[in-house]
Order: C-alpha cells, then structure tokens, then sequence
C-alpha cells in the first residue's frame, strides 16, 4: 500500500524539505510494528542489511517505526485507496510554480510498486528514490532509485550494472570514490535540503554519485 502524506501541510523533515513523503506499508492488516516483530517487514524492506532483527538485518534503519509509518497506518487502515490520477491538487499548492517533489520511501523501498506507479508519481516533478533491491529487480528502477550500498566494491557492481549510487560510508576518513560527491546536505552544513538539490534521481540526473557519512543508529560514535 502505497500512502503519500505532505499534500495538506509540508512536511518537517529538515533534511528532506518540502517533499511530499512516500510510505509504503504491507497491505495484509498487520501495523508496521507487528510486521517487524514478526518479520513481515521483508515484503516492504526486501533484503536490506539494515532491517529488523526479527527479519534477520542489523537494526540499523534510520526509520522510526513507531512514529511516522505506524501514524499513517492508523489513519489510512480502514480508508478506500484512492487513486493517485483522481487527487486533486492541494490547496496549498495552487499558485506554486514549482510542483514539489516526491521522496520515494520514507518508509519501505520504492522498488516493490509498479515501475508505471513510479513513472506517474515523477511526472513533472523533482523526487529521490533508493533501493536495496538493486541485485533481483529490473534494469528499469534504475531511471528513478539510487542503488543503495555500503561498499565501493557494491557501488562498482551497481554501476557496472547501470545504476547511479548512494554509498553509507562508514566514518569522515573514507575517501570518496572518482565518480561519488558528498551528499550536498552534510557538504553545506544543513544549508542544502533534497527538495532543491535533485541528485538522488537515479539516472534522471546525470551527475555523480552520492555518498553519506552514517547517520542515525549507524553514526559513528565518539571515542571518549
């Protein structure tokens, strides 16, 4: 179940800006909570390293699942889907000349909905996209989601294999491969938020690739 928040009020994230947000949830009545405990989650993370333990990851997401995919949940669970052609443009967004963009997957990767659902949500508009699931799916995620990885030997394949990359690098002494940048957020000190920057476009952007420092439950941690 693909859920799209930010269309009523801009979203808080100060990394991101305003973006509408992106969640994707397992449709088979289980809340993201029970999903992780039991290990469900697969069917919206797949294979990513940094999933619930139960379902076998680190425990690293970043993603709270108690705060943002659980409140949709609640709010969208007994609600009939509606299709994404028949919303009407938000108030909010009538007499703006840039249409906001869209960040595919604040919650779940982008690369288990139809590539023609990926199509129309960035039609005529900015977005960012990752997946984990670079590996198994089709060369078409490519056009829209950074491959994600967490080595230069995997964003070697990724790119042998026609993605762009976003590279977690594991502390500041890492040095950056010939064809990555610093994610420009961390590069200008907050001063630089997705909304405007558009790299994380998957091939829709012609630019590097993008690289992170850990951030969240990966950061790395101070030496007392």
């Amino acid at each position: 179940m693909a859920t799209i928040t930010g269309l009523t009020s801009p979203s808080s994230n100060d990394k991101t800006g305003d973006m509408l947000q992106l969640k994707i949830l397992a449709d088979e009545g289980l809340d993201p909570i029970q999903a992780m405990k039991q290990g469900t989650d697969t069917k919206v993370c797949g294979d990513c390293p940094l999933r619930s333990v139960a379902s076998g990851g680190s425990g690293g997401c970043y993603v709270v699942t108690a705060h943002a995919p659980l409140a949709v949940y609640r709010s969208t669970v007994d609600m009939p889907v509606t299709p994404w052609e028949s919303i009407e443009t938000p108030a909010r967004f009538v007499k703006r000349e840039k249409i906001p963009p869209i960040r595919l997957g604040e919650y779940g990767d982008p690369a288990f909905l139809p590539l023609d659902l990926l199509e129309r949500l960035t039609d005529g508009r900015g977005h960012t996209g990752y997946t984990h699931q670079w590996r198994s799916v089709s060369e078409g995620y490519s056009e829209y989601l950074m491959a994600s990885v967490e080595t230069e030997s995997q964003a070697r394949v990724a790119n042998a294999m026609g993605y762009r990359h976003f590279r977690v690098l594991p502390d500041h002494e890492t040095p950056l491969m010939e064809n990555e940048v610093m994610c420009p957020y961390y590069s200008t000190d907050g001063k630089t938020q997705c909304a405007d920057c558009g790299l994380c476009a998957g091939n829709r952007s012609k630019a590097k690739s993008v690289a992170v420092v850990a951030h969240g439950p990966l950061a790395p941690k101070e030496s007392k």
